[in-house]
C-alpha cells in the first residue's frame, strides 16, 4: 500500500467592509458545496512475471483540495512508486500461474467520499509448463456418441490423465496414450437426447512430475430433430445526414450462415450500404426534418432456414450553423478498453452550454465528461453485442441548439475472445543457430487489440531475443538463439489482450543444428531384387555446397555407384521382404554432424491400388490389373519388374533395365508410350499424365496437357514426386511441398521436410519426416 500527498494551490480570500450601515450583518454570499475530485487510470493490463509497468494517472481538483492518494492491490508483493502527478510504476512479484491482479487507487481531499477508481492486471508466469492441444467448444447432436482428442506435450515427465466434467456427467470412456512428455488422449462421450440448447464442460487434466495442468473446454448439445436460428437487432439507432454509422446483429445460429440480405425502406436510400454483409454499415441520406427509416435484416441458414428481424432508424436533420461531428478512438469496443469521442468544437465563446449523453441506461460512473471530449470506460456485460447512441447536445448563448450523434458498439469479454483468432498459427517457422528471425502471422479480430506478449510453452531452451509486435493486423514474432545444439520442436504461447478479453494461441518453430540440412528423398517402394536411384540435397541457409556427401544404409542393400555425389545407386541383395533405411550425411563448416534419411520398401508381393484399377504383384511378378468389370492386359511386360504405379484408367510397369510399359482402357493417352530409355522411376500424376525420372534427376512427363507440369518441373530446384487431382498439383521441390492451381502456387510447406504426398479420398496430402499424421492442406 502506497499514500502520497498531492499539494495544490489554495487561493485565500479576504473581504473588508466599513461604515455604520454595515455594522453587525452576516455575509450573505451562499456557501459553494464541496465537489470531489476527478480520478482518470491508464495502462497496460497484460504483463510477465518481475515485471515493472507504468500506469498513468490524472488527478483533478475542481475546488484545488490537498489529494490524498492510496494505492493497494489484490496480490500480495505488488509495489507502488508514484514518480509525478502523471505517472505510477507498479513492480509485479514473481508468479509460477497467471494471476488477475486488481489494482486500487483511492484518491480523497479530505472533504467528499473519497473516489475510487481500479486497473486490472493479468500477470503471467515466464514459463507455460505445458501445451495441450484441444478445441475451446464443441457442438454436437443429441444423442450422439462422439470422441474429443486432446494431444499435449510438457516439460516434465506425465504421470497421469484424467478428464473431468462440469454441469453434466454424462456416460464416457477415455482412451490415453502417453510416452515421456508428449501423448494424446481421446474421451468418447455418449450424449443425452435433449429438447433445447445444452451447455456443460469437460476438463483434460495432465498431472506431470512438476505440476497439475488443465484445460477445459465448453460442449453445447442441440436437439436432433432440427437446426435453430435466433435473431435480434438493437431497437433504435440515431445518426445525423450525412454520417456513417454500423449496426451489428445478434445471431444465435446452429449451422452454417449462408447470405445476409438488409432492406431499408422508405426512400431515400443510404449509401455506401453494405446490404450483403453481416454488419450494416451506411452513411445516412440527407433530411431536413428528423426521419425514421424500417431498416430490417433477413438471415438464411444452411438447411433452408431463415429468419427476420428489424429496427427503427432515426435520421436527424441537417442543422444550419457550422457542422458539428465526433469521432471515436474505436468503430467497435470491448469490455475493459477505454473509448474516446472527440468533437470537432474548439471555440466555445458563443457556446453557452454542452450535454453529453448515452442512451439505453448507461451507468454514468463509466463516464468522463469535458466540453469536447468524452471518455468512456467500458464495463463488462452479460449481453455478447451491445448498442447504444451517444448524444452531442451543445446550446448557445443565442437560444439556438443542434445535437450531433455518435454510435457506440461494444462486445463483452466472451464475444471479444471468441472474435480474436490467428489463422496461420499452424504454419511452422524455422530456426537456425545464431540466426534472427522474424515470422508475421494474420491476427484477426473485432476489436482493437490493446497488446500481444509471447512466451515460450516449456523452459526446455532459453532464448536470447523473444519479442512481439502487432501492426494493422499482422502480429510479428522476432526469435533469436544462440546457444542450442541439436534440433527440435519449439513452441510458444501467444497472449493477445483485448480489454478484459485474453486469449493464448500456440505457434511453432522448427529448429535446427546447422545451417545446413541434407535431405535424402522421398519414401518409395520398389518390386524386390531391383536397383533403384537416391537423389540428395544440401541445402544451405546462405547457399553454400562445398561439403562432401556420403551415404550410408542399414541391412540388404548395398551401394553399387563409385563415387560419393549426392546421387547414388543402390542394388538390393537379399530374396525377402524389407524396409531399408538409407541415409546422407556430411559435416559442416563447423563441423557438426548433419544427416537425413529415406525409407525403401523392397517387397516380393505387393498391391497398388488407383481409383479404377487394382493391380497385384506376387511372387515378384505382375499377376493382374483389375477393376471392378474388367482387366488390362499389356502387349509386353519387363524381364525383371521394378514397379507399379496406376491413376485413372491407365497402369504402367518399369522394368529393372529402365524400360516403360503402360495399358490403359478407352484410349488412355497414357498407353501410348514415348521413346523412354534409362528410367528409374514412375509417378502417376493424375488421370491422364504420367512423368518418368532419368538417372540425372531430370523428367519427362506423356499423357494429355503435361506442359503444364513440364513448366513447373522446370522451376528451380530438385523435383523428388509429383501428384495431382482435378484442381492442382504438388511436387516434392528441395525437400518441401509446393501445389499449384495452373501456374499459381497455392501452398508451401516450412519446417521439416516431406516423406511423400499420397491421395487420400481425392485430396492431395502429405507426410512430414517423423510425423505420422497426414496433412491435406487444400481440403478446404
Amino acid at each position: 500500500m502506497r499514500k502520497i500527498l498531492l499539494a495544490s494551490l489554495v487561493g485565500l480570500l479576504a473581504a473588508c467592509g466599513g461604515g455604520s450601515n454595515s455594522s453587525g450583518n452576516d455575509d450573505q454570499r451562499p456557501s459553494t458545496q464541496n465537489r470531489a475530485p476527478t480520478v482518470t487510470l491508464s495502462g497496460d493490463s497484460l504483463a510477465l512475471s518481475k515485471e515493472s509497468i507504468v500506469i498513468t494517472t490524472s488527478f483533478i481538483d475542481p475546488d484545488n483540495d490537498q489529494l490524498t492518494v492510496n494505492w493497494t492491490s489484490s496480490l500480495d508483493g505488488v509495489q507502488f512508486d508514484q514518480e509525478s502527478m502523471t505517472r505510477t510504476v507498479v513492480k509485479l512479484p514473481s508468479v509460477t500461474e497467471r494471476q488477475s491482479i486488481t489494482v486500487t487507487c483511492e484518491v480523497s481531499d479530505g472533504v467528499s467520499s473519497p473516489v475510487t477508481k481500479t486497473h486490472i492486471i493479468s500477470l503471467y508466469p515466464e514459463v507455460v509448463g505445458a501445451n495441450i492441444e484441444m478445441q475451446d467448444s464443441y457442438t454436437f447432436s443429441g444423442g450422439d456418441t462422439v470422441s474429443l482428442t486432446a494431444s499435449f506435450a510438457t516439460d516434465a515427465n506425465i504421470q497421469k490423465v484424467s478428464w473431468g466434467f462440469e454441469g453434466l456427467n454424462p456416460t464416457h470412456k477415455v482412451s490415453t496414450s502417453n510416452a515421456g512428455r508428449t501423448g494424446d488422449s481421446t474421451l468418447t462421450l455418449t450424449l443425452p437426447d435433449v429438447s433445447e440448447e445444452t451447455e456443460f464442460t469437460v476438463v483434460i487434466n495432465v498431472v506431470t512430475d512438476n505440476d497439475v495442468h488443465t484445460r477445459p473446454a465448453k460442449v453445447k448439445i442441440t436437439p436432433a430433430d432440427g437446426p435453430s436460428l435466433t435473431l435480434s437487432l438493437p431497437e433504435q439507432v440515431t445518426v445525423a445526414s450525412g454520417k456513417t454509422a454500423s449496426i451489428v446483429p445478434t445471431i444465435s445460429h446452429s449451422d452454417e450462415i449462408e447470405a445476409y440480405a438488409w432492406l431499408w425502406q422508405p426512400d431515400p436510400q443510404p449509401t455506401n450500404a453494405t446490404s450483403e454483409s453481416k454488419t450494416y454499415s451506411f452513411t445516412a441520406p440527407a433530411v431536413l426534418q428528423d426521419t425514421t427509416f424500417d431498416l430490417s435484416l433477413k438471415v438464411s441458414m444452411k438447411g433452408s432456414v431463415t429468419e427476420t428481424a428489424s429496427t427503427k432508424v432515426l435520421v436527424t436533420k441537417q442543422e444550419t450553423q457550422t457542422p458539428i461531428s465526433l469521432t471515436s478512438s474505436h468503430e467497435v469496443a470491448a469490455s475493459g478498453q477505454t473509448v474516446v469521442i472527440n468533437s470537432n468544437l474548439t471555440d466555445f465563446s458563443n457556446i453557452d452550454s454542452v450535454t453529453w449523453a448515452i442512451n439505453n441506461q448507461f451507468d454514468e460512473q463509466y463516464l468522463t465528461k469535458e466540453n469536447s471530449k468524452l471518455t468512456i470506460q467500458i464495463p463488462e456485460v452479460e449481453s455478447f453485442n451491445n448498442f447504444h447512441t451517444i448524444s452531442y447536445k451543445v446550446k448557445y448563448k443565442s437560444g439556438e441548439s443542434t445535437t450531433a450523434t455518435q454510435p457506440l458498439i461494444f462486445h463483452n469479454t466472451a464475444a471479444t475472445r471468441d472474435s480474436i483468432n490467428i489463422p496461420d498459427k499452424d504454419h511452422r517457422f524455422e530456426l537456425y543457430p545464431k540466426r534472427e528471425v522474424t515470422q508475421n502471422y494474420t491476427l484477426e479480430s473485432s476489436v482493437p487489440i490493446d497488446q500481444v506478449r509471447i512466451v515460450p510453452i516449456t523452459n526446455l531452451y532459453t532464448y536470447d531475443k523473444l519479442d512481439v509486435t502487432q501492426t494493422d493486423g499482422i502480429t510479428a514474432v522476432t526469435v533469436l538463439d544462440n546457444q542450442y545444439t541439436i534440433s527440435s520442436l519449439r513452441a510458444f504461447n501467444l497472449i493477445i489482450k483485448a480489454g478484459f478479453a485474453e486469449k493464448e494461441v500456440k505457434i511453432y518453430a522448427e529448429s535446427y543444428n546447422s545451417l545446413l540440412r541434407t535431405y535424402a528423398g522421398v519414401n518409395e517402394t520398389y518390386v524386390s531384387g531391383s536397383t533403384f536411384f537416391l537423389y540428395g540435397q544440401f541445402i544451405h541457409l546462405d547457399g553454400n555446397t562445398d561439403y562432401v556427401p556420403s551415404w550410408d544404409s542399414f541391412g540388404g542393400v548395398s551401394k553399387t555407384s563409385n563415387d560419393v555425389a549426392l546421387t547414388a545407386q543402390y542394388q538390393q541383395i537379399i530374396p525377402q521382404d524389407h524396409e531399408a533405411r538409407l541415409s546422407l550425411f556430411t559435416r559442416d563448416e563447423a563441423d557438426t554432424y548433419v544427416t537425413n534419411s529415406l525409407e525403401i520398401v523392397l517387397a516380393n508381393n505387393l498391391e497398388i491400388e488407383g481409383e479404377h484399377y487394382r493391380c497385384v504383384v506376387e511372387d515378384r511378378v505382375l499377376t493382374r490389373c483389375t477393376s471392378t468389370n474388367s482387366q488390362l492386359r499389356f502387349e509386353t511386360q519387363p524381364e525383371q519388374l521394378k514397379q507399379v504405379v496406376t491413376r485413372g484408367y491407365y497402369a504402367c510397369l518399369l522394368g529393372n533395365e529402365g524400360d516403360v510399359h503402360c495399358a490403359g482402357f478407352n484410349d488412355s493417352p497414357v498407353s501410348e508410350v514415348p521413346v523412354l530409355e534409362g528410367v528409374s522411376k514412375l509417378n502417376a500424376v493424375n488421370y491422364d499424365t504420367a512423368c518418368a525420372q532419368f538417372a540425372d534427376a531430370s523428367w519427362q512427363c506423356w499423357g494429355n496437357d503435361v506442359e503444364p507440369v513440364q513448366q513447373l518441373i522446370a522451376q528451380s530446384g530438385v523435383v523428388h514426386q509429383i501428384l495431382g487431382n482435378n484442381t492442382h498439383t504438388c511436387l516434392v521441390r528441395d525437400g518441401h511441398l509446393s501445389c499449384y492451381a495452373g501456374n499459381t502456387l497455392a501452398f508451401q510447406s516450412s519446417g521439416d521436410f516431406v516423406e511423400n504426398i499420397v491421395m487420400d479420398d481425392g485430396k492431395l496430402c502429405y507426410r512430414s519426416q517423423g510425423s505420422n499424421t497426414l496433412k491435406c492442406p487444400l481440403e478446404d
